[in-house]
């Protein structure tokens, strides 16, 4: 099988120039069997494996954090063409659900199985994402497939904050590596009260539309992980056909901060203040005059209204083993 990787070339700088050795040692090993595309600017992953699309008996590898991943798997979603992942960014916090730390820690060890044909290809979920104005008009820029997890509410705020201070200290490993969770605290002493309704056919069997209409947050999940570690969905399975949602009420400040390390830590279920709950498809509607603003994969959105679906084994999907 040949090999596509696009690489981000802002992705961790060890875990970069570990990757870009190990690839020169394989590609000499399989001459001919791989190319390699660095980025050079937004969007470049995602018109790189589209212009891959169609190719016979091709791997396509998103090497990066989750944006990276996250354009790939738009660009081949519903195709043929199967995917894999090489972790190179601060969080890899996608890989947490589909891989060991061995792979998460050392590309090396994702590179020489790739280029062995170690891995297997699985078909696994995508959630569509769609979000709609206040006429009812798609907002295509809004709107997306989502491999990992999309959220609405306080932890949009938290990424938004997070993301600023990467910016503005690009070079150090302390702040990318404590950016979301130094920013989650910092955010739970601001707003956390965001206004919205959500509808959904629930497994449990509770009603459609939620009682309340005020929540800190509400996260919409087909993997586990998000926001560097946070656990959302700890029982969340990639192929099941389902999505793992957990919608958080508005409470006061010292309950938020008891609530945030629960909810760190995957432990934060069988809380009173926390509704959690399998779905097939969600539609999350703005109360107040307040648009909603939310995030898929990291990526920003926003909309009056936003409707999330399965789409069961959307995307092919390499694993490591």
């Amino acid at each position: 099988m040949k090999k596509l990787f696009i690489v981000n070339s802002r992705a961790d700088s060890i875990a970069l120039e570990r990757f870009k050795k190990e690839y020169s040692k394989c590609s000499e090993e399989f001459p001919g069997k791989s190319r390699v595309i660095y980025t050079e600017f937004a969007g470049h992953a995602s018109e790189a494996a589209s212009k891959a699309l169609g190719e016979d008996d091709l791997l396509v590898i998103a090497c990066g954090g989750d944006g990276t991943i996250h354009e790939v798997a738009n660009a081949l979603a519903e195709s043929k063409t199967p995917m894999a992942v090489i972790p190179l960014g601060t969080g890899n916090d996608f890989t947490r659900s589909v891989m060991d730390e061995n792979h998460r820690s050392n590309p090396e060890v994702c590179l020489k199985e790739i280029f062995n044909d170690a891995f297997s290809i699985k078909d696994t979920d995508l959630i569509k994402v769609e979000s709609y104005d206040r006429g009812g008009n798609k907002i295509e820029s809004s709107s997306a497939w989502c491999l990992n997890v999309a959220s609405i509410g306080l932890d949009t705020e938290v990424q938004l904050r997070a993301k600023g201070k990467v910016l503005a200290h690009p070079n150090s490993r302390l702040v990318r590596s404590t950016a979301y969770l130094t920013s989650a605290i910092g955010c739970i002493f601001g707003n956390r009260k965001f206004h919205f309704k959500f509808f959904a056919n629930r497994a449990d069997g509770k009603p459609n539309e939620s009682v309340k209409s005020c929540f800190t947050l509400i996260a919409v999940c087909n993997a586990s992980y998000y926001g560097d570690g946070f656990c959302p969905a700890p029982h969340a399975i990639i192929d099941d056909g389902l999505i793992n949602c957990c919608a958080i009420d508005a409470v006061n400040l010292p309950r938020s901060l008891y609530l945030l390390t629960k909810y760190k830590e995957g432990k934060h279920e069988n809380y009173k203040e926390i509704d959690t709950f399998v779905t097939t498809k969600l539609t999350v509607e703005a109360t107040g005059s307040r648009d909603l603003n939310g995030n898929y994969d990291g990526e920003d959105f926003s909309g009056h209204k936003v409707t999330f679906e399965c789409f069961p084994g959307a995307i092919k999907l390499a694993f490591y083993g």
